[in-house]
């Protein structure tokens, strides 16, 4: 760890990180955001086979949004660091392979619970990076907020319903992939760079 430098400016080394890949950072999250959500859409249309179907996919999806957040982390000045955004991306991650090892007769019972986990550390970790935008004044924070408190109660929710076999699974999954790809598309076009 670094030690505080008050003679370094912390904010300006952020806007100038973060104008450096606002672009790749919009159209990452924007592409990734329209596959997932298009993988919510079609597990919606074909409920029983959907879950086998797109699992390898949607393993593969976490997996890669997982390490972009853990490098995202790494990246970031170590005073603008978000544990948040570290513990949603090993959750992404280890939600992504264990779609992808295990059967998904095993998988089936526990991963409404972790989909619920995953979304609340998403809603916090996004409400976290808002109010640290809001405190150094950056632009576009108030959709970070939305969006935070928005898979918080999709978390919760999930926590709650009644797991009713494999339909109910899937229509479960569907739902997060339509609110997390919704979630990424907003948050992308609302990524612009940041004027001095």
């Amino acid at each position: 760890m670094n030690w505080y430098d008050a003679n370094h400016d912390y904010v300006n080394e952020y806007i100038d990180r973060w104008n450096q890949t606002a672009g790749r950072a919009k159209v990452g999250m924007i592409v990734l955001g329209v596959v997932l959500a298009i993988a919510g859409v079609a597990v919606i249309l074909a409920p029983m086979g959907a879950y086998l179907m797109v699992q390898a996919v949607i393993a593969a999806i976490l997996i890669v949004h997982g390490i972009g957040q853990v490098a995202t982390y790494i990246q970031t000045p170590e005073f603008f660091r978000n544990g948040a955004q570290l513990a949603s991306g090993i959750l992404n991650a280890a939600l992504g392979i264990v779609l992808l090892v295990l059967p998904s007769t095993v998988t089936a019972g526990a991963i409404i619970y972790m989909l619920a986990f995953l979304l609340i550390m998403t809603g916090i970790e996004r409400i976290s990076f808002a109010r640290q935008m809001r405190f150094y004044q950056i632009p576009a924070s108030s959709m970070g907020t939305a969006t935070g408190v928005l898979n918080i109660i999709l978390g919760v929710a999930f926590i709650f319903m009644p797991l009713a076999g494999g339909i109910a699974l899937s229509y479960l999954l569907a739902t997060y992939l339509i609110a997390g790809g919704i979630t990424l598309v907003v948050e992308g076009v609302s990524i612009k760079k940041i004027e001095r």
